[in-house]
Formats: C-alpha cells, sequence, structure tokens
C-alpha cells in the first residue's frame, strides 16, 4: 500500500504531454522576441566600434597634417601607395611603415603584399561580411593567406551640379575606363591643407564608409593608386556620385560608398568628428558635404 502511494505521487509530478508542449511554444515565443533585440544590441555596438575605427583613421590624418602641413594624397602613382601607407605612423604601425619600399617604379610585385596580410583594425568595419575582408586577387596573397581589405575610403569630390552656384562641380577625365576623378574634395592628389576648406571641416566630408556585400573593386588595404592607358585609378578613394547604399559600380573610381548597417553608413569630417550618413539624405546635401569650397550654406549634412 505504501509503494501505490509513493508511485502514484511521484507520477503526479511528471509533465504531460500537452504541458511540455506548452513549454515549448512559451520558449520558442519568447526567442523570437528577444532575438531581434540581441541582433540590434550587437548590430549597435558594431556600429559604434566603425565609428570609433572611422574616428581614429581621421585623427591620424590629423596629426600627419600637424607634421607635414598637408594631408596624404589618395594615391601615389609611382608607387602605387595610398594614404592608407601615409598614415601608417601615427597609427601606431611603425613597423610596416618602416618596411615598406616607397621608391618610384615599386608594386605589389616587390614583396609589398607580405604586408597586407597585417590586420589593421582602423580600416576594417566590423559589420562587414566575411566576403569583403579580404582582398578576392589570387595576387594579393602571401604565404596561402589573402591580404585584408580596407572599408573607408577618401573623398575625392562630388560628381554632379552645385545646387547653390547651379554649376557643374570639376571633376576631370570623367570618360576615363575607371571614371576619372573630382577635385573639389579634401583627398585632392596634389595634396590639401585644411585652411583651403573654406566650407569649414565639421561641414566637409573626409572619408566614407565602403564596406557592402559583393562590391567588385575590392583590393587590399596598400593599393592606392595604379595607372595605365585606360586612365588613373584610385582603389581607397572615390569621387561621391551616387546615393549611399545604392550600389552602383559602373566605374572604380565612381563606385558608391555603402555598408551593411541598416539605413545608411559612416562618414567622417574633416574636423575628426563622424557620422552616420542616412540612404535617404538629400542628394544635393549628400554632394554639398563632399566638396570643400563649394560655398554651399552650412546645413546638417
Amino acid at each position: 500500500m505504501l509503494r501505490y502511494a509513493i508511485t502514484r505521487r511521484s507520477r503526479s509530478r511528471a509533465f504531460t504531454l500537452v504541458e511540455l508542449l506548452v513549454v515549448i511554444a512559451i520558449i520558442g515565443v519568447l526567442i523570437a522576441l528577444l532575438l531581434p533585440a540581441v541582433q540590434q544590441a550587437r548590430e549597435s555596438a558594431r556600429r559604434m566600434q566603425c565609428s570609433n575605427n572611422m574616428k581614429q583613421t581621421a585623427l591620424a590624418m590629423h596629426t600627419y597634417h600637424d607634421i607635414h602641413g598637408i594631408l596624404p594624397l589618395p594615391g601615389y602613382g609611382g608607387n602605387h601607395l595610398g594614404w592608407s601607407a601615409s598614415i601608417l605612423p601615427q597609427l601606431e604601425q611603425n613597423a610596416i611603415a618602416e618596411g615598406l619600399d616607397y621608391t618610384t617604379g615599386s608594386h605589389v610585385a616587390t614583396g609589398r603584399v607580405k604586408y597586407g596580410i597585417a590586420r589593421i583594425d582602423a580600416y576594417l568595419c566590423p559589420s562587414a561580411p566575411s566576403s569583403e575582408i579580404y582582398s578576392p586577387r589570387t595576387d594579393e596573397v602571401y604565404n596561402g593567406q589573402q591580404c585584408y581589405a580596407i572599408h573607408y575610403f577618401g573623398i575625392l569630390g562630388p560628381q554632379g551640379t552645385n545646387a547653390t552656384s547651379g554649376q557643374a562641380y570639376d571633376c576631370q577625365n570623367l570618360s576615363e575606363a575607371f571614371g576619372g576623378k573630382c577635385t573639389e574634395g579634401i583627398m585632392w592628389e596634389k595634396g590639401s591643407k585644411f585652411r583651403d576648406v573654406t566650407d569649414g571641416l565639421s561641414n566637409t566630408y573626409l572619408m566614407g564608409e565602403n564596406s557592402w556585400k559583393d562590391m567588385p573593386y575590392r583590393r587590399y588595404w596598400l593599393r592606392g593608386e595604379y595607372n595605365d592607358s585606360r586612365g588613373k585609378l584610385f582603389l581607397i578613394s572615390k569621387n561621391i556620385q551616387s546615393p549611399v547604399n545604392s550600389g552602383v559600380d559602373d566605374k572604380w573610381n565612381t563606385v558608391a560608398f555603402g555598408s551593411m548597417h541598416p539605413g545608411g553608413a559612416m562618414f567622417s569630417r574633416g574636423d575628426g568628428s563622424v557620422t552616420f550618413v542616412p540612404e535617404t539624405v538629400d542628394f544635393a546635401t549628400f554632394l554639398a558635404g563632399a566638396s570643400k569650397a563649394g560655398n554651399e550654406p552650412v546645413s546638417t549634412n
């Protein structure tokens, strides 16, 4: 009799199949409710890190300007390097800076590619997909390891019409296969000084994010400039011709800025500040932010 009572009491504590299914359903609903919040929190942290990376790079350019009296060039045709190599000492990457070959005629084949496998966190957005972290080029591999890419590109200038003056922004050789170059941005091939930015450093873009998935012109972070019979190619500096996140990729120098952050991309300004530019930004305002001396009205672009 006692054994029967104990067995009966034990059975009464067990879950029925219906109760178990209800518990599982509740857990599923809770996970479904919490997962978007967790993903949003993770993206918020990644976006903050992306902003910090851009700020670190912008401040490195400020330090370079303080030392040399001019901003680094978007590219150096003689050795194919660009601003990403110029500011290495300011990013505490002296070992790489001292090992690079800066002589005219030096290029990837000289052994520079061995430095491309060094990960420069300040040049990478944590929200970028894995497909965009490395260069897809087979000649940008060292000892079987792919070279790291770069996600923050200098602003050569705006391509389009100045809404204030009604005149076209100054751009040259746009008929070239690579897309020519615009000359009114901070990243000017002859070098800009902060005093040249008469529109105000806080109103002018210095760099923009370019980390969107399947961007076809991804190369490793030490590639700055390239020249051949087709024209001049800037690998880590671009014209602004298309809206943010538009995915336009007609030509190398005019590929659209964009990111995997929902709704826009990060941009740094000449004063070192960083802002999130929504893909819905007025396009004339966006162009105005890319010119250093267009005399457009001050805005929150």
